[in-house]
Protein backbone atom coordinates (compact mmCIF):
# COMPACT_ATOMS: atom_id res chain seq x y z
CA UNK A 1 0.00 0.00 0.00
CA UNK A 2 1.27 3.48 -0.74
CA UNK A 3 0.29 6.13 1.43
CA UNK A 4 -0.95 9.43 -0.54
CA UNK A 5 -2.04 12.47 1.42
CA UNK A 6 -3.56 9.96 4.11
CA UNK A 7 -5.31 7.76 1.20
CA UNK A 8 -3.80 5.14 -0.13
CA UNK A 9 -3.34 2.61 -3.36
CA UNK A 10 -4.74 -0.65 -2.14
CA UNK A 11 -3.91 -4.01 -3.40
CA UNK A 12 -6.99 -6.52 -3.26
CA UNK A 13 -6.16 -8.98 -5.28
CA UNK A 14 -3.41 -10.23 -7.19
CA UNK A 15 -2.10 -7.54 -9.62
CA UNK A 16 -5.07 -5.45 -8.45
CA UNK A 17 -5.00 -2.25 -7.06
CA UNK A 18 -7.88 0.27 -5.59
CA UNK A 19 -6.68 3.80 -5.71
CA UNK A 20 -8.90 5.28 -3.10
CA UNK A 21 -9.52 9.16 -3.26
CA UNK A 22 -6.56 10.94 -4.53
CA UNK A 23 -6.99 14.42 -4.06
CA UNK A 24 -5.27 17.36 -4.85
CA UNK A 25 -5.62 20.70 -2.60
CA UNK A 26 -7.33 23.26 -4.93
CA UNK A 27 -4.28 25.81 -4.71
CA UNK A 28 -2.02 23.03 -6.11
CA UNK A 29 -4.98 21.68 -8.87
CA UNK A 30 -4.65 22.77 -12.85
CA UNK A 31 -3.26 21.22 -15.89
CA UNK A 32 -0.32 24.24 -15.83
CA UNK A 33 0.97 22.98 -12.10
CA UNK A 34 1.39 18.98 -12.99
CA UNK A 35 0.57 17.97 -9.17
CA UNK A 36 -2.05 15.35 -10.54
CA UNK A 37 -0.09 14.28 -12.81
CA UNK A 38 2.96 13.93 -11.23
CA UNK A 39 1.12 12.21 -8.25
CA UNK A 40 -0.71 9.65 -11.08
CA UNK A 41 2.81 8.69 -12.11
CA UNK A 42 3.94 8.34 -8.82
CA UNK A 43 0.88 5.71 -8.05
CA UNK A 44 1.71 4.06 -11.17
CA UNK A 45 5.35 3.66 -10.85
CA UNK A 46 4.78 2.37 -7.41
CA UNK A 47 2.12 -0.31 -9.31
CA UNK A 48 4.34 -1.23 -11.67
CA UNK A 49 7.03 -2.26 -8.88
CA UNK A 50 4.35 -4.38 -6.97
CA UNK A 51 3.61 -6.04 -10.11
CA UNK A 52 0.07 -4.59 -9.94
CA UNK A 53 -0.93 -4.33 -13.90
CA UNK A 54 -4.72 -2.91 -12.86
CA UNK A 55 -6.23 -0.50 -11.15
CA UNK A 56 -9.67 0.57 -10.57
CA UNK A 57 -11.46 3.27 -8.55
CA UNK A 58 -14.61 4.75 -7.63
CA UNK A 59 -15.60 7.90 -6.98
CA UNK A 60 -19.12 10.20 -7.32
CA UNK A 61 -20.91 11.93 -10.20
CA UNK A 62 -20.06 15.41 -9.30
CA UNK A 63 -16.64 15.19 -9.79
CA UNK A 64 -16.39 15.76 -13.19
CA UNK A 65 -12.97 17.73 -13.19
CA UNK A 66 -11.66 13.88 -11.55
CA UNK A 67 -13.67 12.06 -14.54
CA UNK A 68 -11.72 14.22 -17.15
CA UNK A 69 -8.75 13.70 -15.37
CA UNK A 70 -8.53 9.84 -15.09
CA UNK A 71 -9.59 9.62 -18.62
CA UNK A 72 -7.35 11.35 -19.87
CA UNK A 73 -4.85 9.39 -17.85
CA UNK A 74 -5.72 6.23 -19.52
CA UNK A 75 -8.55 5.25 -17.01
CA UNK A 76 -11.70 3.91 -18.85
CA UNK A 77 -15.03 4.53 -17.26
CA UNK A 78 -16.83 1.20 -16.47
CA UNK A 79 -19.63 -0.25 -14.90
CA UNK A 80 -20.67 -1.14 -11.41
CA UNK A 81 -21.50 -4.66 -12.83
CA UNK A 82 -17.26 -4.96 -14.31
CA UNK A 83 -15.53 -4.31 -11.08
CA UNK A 84 -13.92 -7.41 -9.54
CA UNK A 85 -15.55 -9.29 -7.04
CA UNK A 86 -13.29 -8.39 -4.30
CA UNK A 87 -13.07 -5.08 -5.34
CA UNK A 88 -13.47 -2.94 -2.18
CA UNK A 89 -16.86 -0.46 -3.00
CA UNK A 90 -17.61 2.41 -0.91
CA UNK A 91 -20.93 3.17 -0.40
CA UNK A 92 -20.89 6.94 -1.99
CA UNK A 93 -19.15 5.72 -5.40
CA UNK A 94 -21.78 5.80 -8.30
CA UNK A 95 -19.10 6.12 -10.95
CA UNK A 96 -16.11 3.35 -11.71
CA UNK A 97 -12.76 3.53 -13.67
CA UNK A 98 -10.31 0.46 -14.82
CA UNK A 99 -6.93 1.26 -16.21
CA UNK A 100 -4.16 -0.57 -17.41
CA UNK A 101 -0.90 0.21 -15.53
CA UNK A 102 1.53 0.72 -18.85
Amino acid sequence: MIALDGEALLPFARGEAALRKMFVRPAYRGSDRGTAAALFATVLAWAREHEIQTICLGTVDVLRAAHRFYEKNGSVEIPKESLPRSFPLMAVDTKFYRCDVP
